[in-house]
């Protein structure tokens, strides 16, 4: 990046003006694993051609072994870019994920001092338990890769990496804006730039769940990670048809200082009336109301009925489908758009017990669709919603 930062300064120089600047923060997203990535201009723009818009976000390792999250971009607001979030890497203390576009970007419209969201992420598949988040530029974009930093380029706006680069704005902590880099090109970044969330909390995940029967009762047991004194307590949820749930029981958070721990609930079936399978699923919830679902289990009280269930729904790209099959069998997976379409169709050789399959629908328009399983003269119906 260095050679390209050098090629990009050096053709640009002359038309450099530090009174058109654009700035960049963070802030909490739409959900408790989400971070929005926000931009402000001092200049009132409309839409014009950027060479190059860049973010890197950062989270502080504080000297920790844990393995980085998955980060993902949910929503992008830059006209005519297409963003690419780069494999994770550690230097200077950070996990650090390049975000770059591959294509020449257009500038929103801006109005002079207000702020627009750039973009929204998410962090999925682990969480880490130290750091804060934010967004970070390391000197000349760092040596691993030279991206790691907020950079912008245009004729008529652009980023500061001498001075102004992040703005500070609740619950942000502006720690420094440094030379990360020169605009002119010389002195040559020396000092990393940043501006991070204050302590954000990402939620508990579910390391497991289990549900069976015992007599006339169904056992629930999970387990979980990354639980904090923001926990206020685990909803049990019960449901007849895998779809709509009710609140049957809450259990309150160990509160015992581990970031680990496990679960158990009993509930009585005795008062469950004309169901052949009965569906679980646990709700998180912190105290600040952020909430995160389990996967869904179910019960079987009838011996002759199928078991199945999608987690998530709604689906973003892929999900996974379980079948619980009472003996081996050859299942048919279709799924339908609202108009009735077969848009998917899947053959597996269903065994014995609980069987788990991939349902991939990246590529398919939002909507509602039904996903049916089909095991010999038995069916059994799951709506599906497909989201952003």
């Amino acid at each position: 990046m260095k050679k390209i930062f050098a090629i990009i300064l050096v053709s640009f120089i002359c038309l450099q003006n530090y009174g058109q600047l654009l700035q960049a923060s963070v802030g909490i997203g739409s959900q408790a694993n989400r971070i929005k990535i926000y931009l402000k201009s001092d200049i009132t723009l409309t839409p014009s051609t950027i060479s190059t818009l860049d973010f890197n976000v950062g989270i502080v390792k504080n000297g920790s072994s844990v393995t980085p999250p998955i980060l993902t971009i949910i929503t992008n607001n830059i006209p005519g870019a297409v963003y690419t979030v780069a494999p994770v890497y550690s230097e200077l203390g950070y996990w650090n994920y390049n975000i770059y576009g591959t294509s020449s970007p257009v500038t929103p419209s801006f109005i002079a001092g207000t702020e627009i969201v750039a973009m929204e992420l998410e962090f999925t598949n682990g969480v880490p338990n130290l750091g804060d988040v934010g967004l970070v530029t390391l000197p000349d974009g760092g040596t691993t890769t030279g991206y790691a930093a907020f950079y912008c380029k245009s004729s008529t706006l652009n980023s500061d990496g001498a001075s102004n680069l992040y703005y500070d704005r609740p619950p942000t902590t502006l720690l420094d804006n440094q030379i990360s880099y020169n605009p002119g090109g010389t002195p040559v970044g020396t000092a990393t730039s940043s501006v991070l969330l204050v302590g954000i909390t990402l939620p508990v995940k579910f390391v497991g769940l289990t549900a069976t029967k015992k007599n006339n009762t169904a056992q629930l047991n999970w387990q979980v990670a990354n639980e904090n004194s923001l926990t206020a307590g685990y909803d049990v949820e019960r449901s007849l048809n895998g779809i709509d749930f009710k609140k049957v029981s809450l259990v309150a958070p160990q509160n015992n200082g581990r970031s680990s721990n496990s679960y158990t609930s009993t509930d009585d079936l005795s008062t469950v009336n004309a169901a052949s399978i009965v569906y679980y699923r646990i709700k998180q919830t912190d105290k600040d109301g952020n909430f995160v679902y389990s996967e869904i289990k179910s019960v079987r009280l009838d011996s002759k009925a199928i078991a199945a269930s999608i987690y998530p729904n709604p689906v973003r790209g892929k999900a996974n489908l379980s079948i619980d099959l009472t003996e081996s069998t050859p299942v048919t997976i279709t799924l339908n758009d609202a108009t009735g379409k077969q848009v998917q169709i899947v053959q597996m050789k269903g065994l014995k017990g609980q069987n788990t399959k991939e349902i991939n629908m990246s590529s398919l328009p939002t909507g509602n669709y039904v996903l049916r399983v089909l095991t010999g003269t038995e069916t059994k119906t799951i709506p599906v919603i497909k989201g952003n």
